[in-house]
């Protein structure tokens, strides 16, 4: 009988372990409740045109041209602060977008005016969100070539 009653409580503490690991984790897991900024992306494509090194510069966008970004906020209405979305390049700070989120997704429109290596910033009720990308010269094209696609002079 012994042996029985040891087995119980021992499964009764690997239980109580496991639920307590499960609880811990998720508590780990939960983020700041006003954390309701996701992320920020780049939704219109980087530009088209050659590098020094003969191959494409699809990861570089084009000063001169315009880019929709894409600022996700999980619960707009829970906001408390306005959703600031600026574009820092050599020190110089330019403001994208200042108003409360509307929505779900903020879609406001970038134009880089000079190139070299940018950060754009998002932040909302505390929460900070980053994106480095490197700009070169651009042309924006008519809507009727590659539907209005940026190209980007070679990057040295």
């Amino acid at each position: 009988m012994a042996g029985r009653g040891s087995r119980n409580r021992m499964r009764i503490v690997a239980g109580a372990i496991a639920f307590s690991a499960v609880t811990a984790a998720g508590i780990g897991a939960a983020g700041p409740a006003d954390a309701a900024l996701q992320g920020i992306a780049i939704d219109t494509p980087a530009g088209y045109g050659s590098s020094a090194s003969g191959s494409m510069n699809y990861n570089i966008y084009g000063a001169g041209c315009a880019y929709k970004l894409d600022v996700i906020v999980h619960s707009p209405r829970k906001s408390k602060s306005n959703l600031k979305v600026t574009s820092t390049i050599n020190g110089q700070t330019t403001t994208i977008y200042n108003a409360k989120p509307t929505g779900i997704a903020v879609r406001p429109v970038w134009r880089p005016t000079t190139p070299g290596r940018t950060v754009l910033t998002a932040t909302l009720d505390g929460v900070t969100k980053k994106r480095t990308v490197m700009v070169g010269t651009g042309v924006q094209l008519p809507d009727f070539i590659r539907a209005g696609a940026c190209f980007v002079f070679p990057i040295y």
